[in-house]
């Protein structure tokens, strides 16, 4: 098992995907949690890399959301894709970010993740409502960078 696996109990990542599958209920977007162990000097291009990496930027509507966390480092990035980042308040990803950090900074991690997962599935329902047809364009999962990093 992979030393970033343990981070979460499997009641976490249980806890995790559920809020992820509910989000994902109400809307077309996509929503993926990434765990690396450091984001280097710049966390905003590690998780912009693991955007690209997990496929993100190629769903059809570009209405994917990315968290991401550096375990070592301590730092966590929210990243939305162009048309979710048209849609939402200007302030939406900050807020969002602060529900998950006051969470993190209790060492609820798992609690952080879900709780921001479903303030960004609200704003991805609201302006990408899931309709008849909508398929999961990417995966389900909790990706962890020393598991090969890709899907």
């Amino acid at each position: 098992m992979s030393a970033l696996r343990e981070f979460f109990t499997e009641e976490d990542k249980t806890g995790i995907l559920a809020a992820i599958r509910e989000a994902e209920s109400r809307t077309s977007g996509e929503i993926r949690v990434r765990i690396e162990k450091s984001a280097g000097e710049n966390p905003m291009a590690a998780a912009c890399a693991a955007f690209e990496k997990l496929g993100m930027g190629n769903t059809e509507i570009h209405n994917g959301v990315l968290f991401f966390l550096a375990i070592d480092d301590r730092q966590f990035v929210i990243l939305g894709d162009d048309a979710i980042n048209e849609k939402v308040p200007k302030d939406f990803w900050e807020e969002v970010r602060d529900v998950v950090i006051d969470n993190f900074r209790k060492g609820l991690f798992a609690k952080g993740l879900a709780e921001g997962i479903k303030l960004a599935g609200e704003q991805l329902a609201m302006y990408f409502p899931h309709e008849r047809g909508d398929i999961n364009e990417l995966p389900d999962a909790i990706s962890f960078a020393d598991e090969g990093g890709g899907q």
